[in-house]
């Protein structure tokens, strides 16, 4: 086996992915534990990450009702795996537009062109894990308790 990154490494890694990417999986649970997992537009403002989905969506009722979620991007052998609780919940039509036009900007689309009751979410990380195979699964965390270990 080959030694892995540093956490420094994994770190920047992580964030410059977070930056780049545009779209990640969502998954929530119900209050009876039933798993719900979808894939979303996102946008890592530097602290959060904020989706944006139907009020009445499955997802939307989970994290109303649980207020966590785990996010995975990434492919198999370079994971990023996000636990996060609700920073909070705003409608669309409620958001300034810093929060409309910046979701717009990173994403590629705007849900305040669409039709419908579409509400943002801000995920507030707690705890990211982020590895490339079984070299980087011990010392995976690079964040926990909301604080990044670098």
């Amino acid at each position: 086996m080959s030694e892995g990154r540093s956490l420094e490494r994994r770190k920047a890694d992580t964030i410059a992915a977070l930056n780049r990417q545009r779209d990640l999986w969502l998954a929530t649970a119900d209050t009876n534990g039933k798993p719900h997992l979808i894939a979303v537009s996102a946008w890592w403002d530097g602290n959060h990450v904020i989706i944006a989905t139907t009020a009445a969506s499955r997802s939307a009722r989970n994290l109303d009702s649980t207020g966590i979620a785990r996010l995975a991007l990434g492919s198999p052998d370079d994971v990023i795996v996000i636990d996060a609780s609700v920073a909070n919940r705003i409608t669309v039509r409620d958001a300034d537009a810093q929060l409309g036009t910046g979701f717009a900007a990173a994403v590629g689309w705007d849900p305040r062109d669409i039709d419908g009751d579409w509400v943002f979410f801000r995920l507030a990380p707690a705890r990211i894990q982020a590895y490339r195979g079984y070299d980087e699964l011990e010392g995976r965390d690079v964040m926990q308790v909301g604080r990044w270990l670098a």
